[in-house]
This record gives C-alpha cells, structure tokens and sequence, in this order.
C-alpha cells in the first residue's frame, strides 16, 4: 500500500506499463542482491522504512539532498555512473548480473513529507561503467 505519492508525469521516468501497475519494484546492486523498493514515488528498504523520493527521475534522500538518477531501469549515482537496476534492465555495453529473489519485505511506514523544493534534474546518460558508491549506501 503506498501512503504518499508525489505527483509527477509517468513518461518521465521510464517505466513500462506493468510496473506502473505493480506499484513497487526492487532495486538491484551490482551482486544482484535487492536493497530497496521502489513503491510509487517513495524508495524503502525491506524493513519497511522509507529512505527517499523518486521526483520525475532524480532520486533524493530523506533530507532532501539529491542522490542520483533512475532511468530507463537503471539507478544512476550524480556523476550518471550506473549503481543498480530492476528487473530487466540493460545497458549498453555492460553485463548485469543475475538477481536473487528479494526478501519479502516487512509492511511499510508511512512516508515522511517530501522535503520543499525538490525538482527533477537533467541526466545526460552516462558511461556504462558501475559507479565506486555501492547501492546500499545510496539513500542512508
């Protein structure tokens, strides 16, 4: 169940319809080992506590400091180097590894509010190399 949306074009941030209509996906490491949750426009861990905001596609922490990207199935840190996937993603150029199943996750606290001011910022791609920030350290 999500408890806070942030209203934002759906095109913008490159899902495909079936995960629209799933409503949470899991983010993948560079292990295949899923770390947090994508559930609408808020990102959780699997004990259920929110770690930040997906606005269009810049992600951003709890505090309102932006972290990275998510596009086109791939989480990107600032510098646009890739940091994790979801399910199906591809990049160009770069072998992703097979994932795990995802543990099932505990049941959602509700969302804090967004911090004020938070805009969707310009990616401009990136190499397909994986960035030197591990996925688990990217929304603590």
């Amino acid at each position: 169940m999500v408890l806070f949306r942030v209203d934002f074009d759906k095109e913008k941030i490159c899902m495909t319809r079936e995960e629209e209509e799933m409503d949470e996906v899991a983010l993948y490491n560079r292990d295949g080992r899923a770390i947090y949750r994508l559930c609408g426009a808020v990102f959780y861990d699997f004990q259920g506590k929110p770690r930040g905001f997906l606005v269009g596609k810049t992600v951003y922490d709890l505090h309102g400091q932006h972290r990275g990207f998510y596009v086109n199935r791939v989480v990107r840190d600032r510098m646009s180097k890739v940091i994790g996937f979801i399910q199906g993603a591809q990049v160009e150029e770069m072998k992703l590894p097979l994932t795990d199943i995802p543990p099932i996750p505990y049941k959602n606290l509700p969302a804090p509010e967004p911090p004020v001011g938070l805009v969707d910022r310009n990616c401009n791609g990136g190499a397909p190399v994986w960035s030197i920030m591990r996925l688990e350290n990217l929304l603590v």
